[in-house]
């Protein structure tokens, strides 16, 4: 099996599922409930069974116990590997492949839910969140958004939506909203890659007053009542930026790079970053929303450490 292979190197473990042998028994709890309470209802292939059952795994079964089989979702998700590929490595069929990662799919998200870790992408919720959040240090937000690549469309005019100028390709977009500690609260729906970041802002997501929000120049004239904005200086033209203005953006700009931590390492798995192949269960859409929640996951036992405050 593969996930005994895995485990005799940590730094093997690390590069093929994206998680240390502790975070990975830590979310194993959370899997195996999710796994067996969706498949004594399901079939993994999704299809409702006619009583619910206790489910056993078979002995012939290609992925013979739920370690593997969580080893089998977080390694797809990690490498983003074709499906021909992904079932020679576990020694099985491209259909066989096709089954579990749909399936597995839909149960790690269930497991990520049980262990309290998805970012929002409501803002109702996301308001109720930010009025009892203990984690929000000092009332501080940080946004900002990230894209991801998708296949060029057919459609005319969704290709035209959905091209954007600043990556020079057709993608789809996020807004993220992180607290000072890194864990990410908020994911916005995806929008097409030609929306600007602000005018997501604008309309997806609001800041309550009383909080202190750190931006890019991007966001320039976002400024919702009763929010103190932080952002770098924008150089006018024909003139330049004084020493002290330099200084102060390099302060911003140390702390502003929380968020893009943050985005990065829910990146590092692939299945966010490059190309989602999935098409079924809305997967190119909820990709990145849970793709912050397995970095708010790892978060919990392996916080990031930052000397730099912001004063």
């Amino acid at each position: 099996m593969k996930y005994i292979d895995w485990q005799n190197s940590a730094t093997r473990f690390r590069a093929m599922t994206g998680y240390d042998l502790s975070e990975f028994n830590d979310l194993l709890p959370y899997f195996e409930f999710a796994h067996d309470e969706y498949l004594s209802r399901y079939y993994l292939s999704g299809k409702p069974r006619k009583g619910q059952r206790s489910h056993v795994i078979y002995g012939n079964s290609p992925l013979p116990c739920v370690k593997e089989r969580l080893a089998f979702i977080l390694s797809y998700w990690k490498l983003n590997p074709i499906q021909e590929h992904h079932a020679d490595t576990f020694s099985m069929t491209q259909k066989q492949c096709n089954d579990f990662v749909h399936g597995l799919d839909i149960i790690l998200k269930r497991a990520l839910e049980l262990a309290d870790v998805v970012p929002t992408s409501d803002n109702k919720d996301l308001q109720d969140m930010l009025s009892k959040q203990e984690i929000v240090d000092k009332k501080l937000l940080l946004h900002d958004g990230t894209e991801r690549e998708i296949p060029r469309p057919i459609d005319n005019d969704l290709q035209k939506d959905r091209y954007s100028g600043k990556k020079k390709k057709h993608t789809v977009k996020n807004a993220v909203i992180i607290a000072a500690c890194c864990m990410i609260l908020y994911v916005s729906r995806t929008f097409p890659g030609r929306i600007h970041d602000k005018t997501i802002a604008d309309s997806d997501y609001t800041i309550p007053a009383g909080y202190t929000l750190l931006q890019d120049t991007g966001y320039q004239g976002y400024q919702p009542e009763g929010v103190k904005i932080i952002q770098p200086q924008k150089k006018t033209r024909g003139k330049e930026l004084t020493a002290e203005q330099k200084e102060n953006n390099r302060k911003i700009s140390s702390y502003r790079v929380r968020v893009e931590h943050a985005i990065g390492s829910a990146k590092r798995y692939r299945i966010v970053k490059d190309e989602c192949r999935l098409r079924k269960h809305d997967v190119v859409d909820d990709v990145s929303r849970y793709g912050a929640a397995l970095h708010n996951f790892r978060l919990r036992t392996r916080p990031f450490i930052y000397k730099n405050k912001l004063t």
